[in-house]
């Protein structure tokens, strides 16, 4: 897991103030078939998952500094913990709203230019991510991509990088008024295959969440189908449950 590993916990500790808010009703949640919000994501790459999860690193009184959708390695997290330090600093300076705009614009670009290889490496896209973008161009340019001179997509951003451009259209706006939905609009808007038995998929939301609620139900009634079957075909009894103990109504 990412926060309670150093340096990511004494920087969180020592010089933020941290809080939560659960999405689970927000238009633009995504879901992950088989996992729940208690268990941790391992082998993924920073910023996978946009939709799952979203840190803000906000001014106190509330203007966004910096957001990073997904998940993030401790050291990548650290190092964009360390630049919404720098902006908040920005951000309360006395100079004037329009100079301010323009160092916050320079310190992404400086940001983007001086991230460590590592950094850039681990911000590489999941392949069911990666063959989405590449979808999506048959609707047009996407903010994604790098393009050639005669305007032909190249490669795909590093999610890092992608972040950063994104930001520097939003400079230090409300939080009530930053738009999430588009900010996190890259890859999958799911984790799963998403697919019910009839091959026929959906897309999340409330009620794309509840659709995977019952999907998980049916393949769990599948499942235990199975495995009475083949208990019979070894000849083994089944488990009765024992009666209750509470009073009938």
């Amino acid at each position: 897991m990412t926060l309670p590993q150093e340096p990511v916990f004494s920087l969180l500790k020592n010089h933020f103030v941290v809080g939560w808010h659960n999405i689970d009703d927000e238009d633009f949640v995504g879901s992950s078939h088989g996992y729940t919000c208690k268990e941790s994501a391992v082998g993924t790459t920073d910023g996978a998952g946009p939709r799952n999860t979203q840190m803000f690193i906000l001014a106190p009184d509330g203007v966004v500094l910096h957001c990073l959708p997904g998940f993030w390695h401790p050291d990548d997290l650290a190092f964009e913990l360390k630049f919404g330090q720098v902006m908040n600093r920005l951000w309360q300076d006395d100079r004037s709203k329009a100079g301010k705009k323009s160092m916050f614009a320079a310190m992404h670009r400086r940001a983007i230019r001086t991230m460590p290889a590592a950094m850039l490496a681990r911000s590489a896209w999941q392949g069911f991510d990666a063959n989405n973008e590449r979808m999506r161009l048959e609707r047009g340019q996407r903010d994604t991509f790098y393009y050639s001179q005669d305007g032909k997509p190249t490669r795909l951003k590093p999610i890092c990088i992608l972040l950063h451009e994104r930001m520097l259209a939003r400079p230090f706006v409300p939080f009530r008024k930053f738009d999430t939905e588009t900010f996190i609009d890259y890859g999958r808007p799911y984790y799963d295959n998403n697919m019910r038995i009839d091959g026929v998929g959906v897309t999340f939301g409330t009620e794309g969440y509840m659709k995977s609620q019952e999907r998980m139900a049916e393949h769990a009634k599948e499942r235990a189908k199975t495995k009475r079957r083949v208990d019979e075909y070894y000849g083994k009894k089944p488990k009765r449950r024992k009666p209750s103990s509470r009073p009938s109504k």
